[in-house]
């Protein structure tokens, strides 16, 4: 269904630089993110969680399994 999907425990800085590198070089992919905990912070004393991280840069997330309408579509 053309959908990659990521899972993540921890989410670093390394990663987060990652994937908004291969979103700007392949802005046509569906990369989605399954967080163990998605209100994690993304660095100890940042106001913002992994969640809020995808959200501003428009992957979609979920939180603990894949959800069901992203298998089916």
């Amino acid at each position: 269904n053309n959908i990659i999907i990521e899972t993540k425990g921890m989410f670093t800085a390394a990663d987060r630089r990652k994937h908004l590198c291969i979103k700007k070089q392949h802005p046509e992919l569906d990369i989605r993110f399954v967080f163990m905990n998605a209100k994690n912070k993304i660095y100890k004393g940042s106001k913002t969680t992994y969640a809020a991280w995808c959200t501003r840069y428009n992957f979609e997330w979920a939180e603990g399994s894949i959800p069901m309408e992203w298998v089916k579509k």
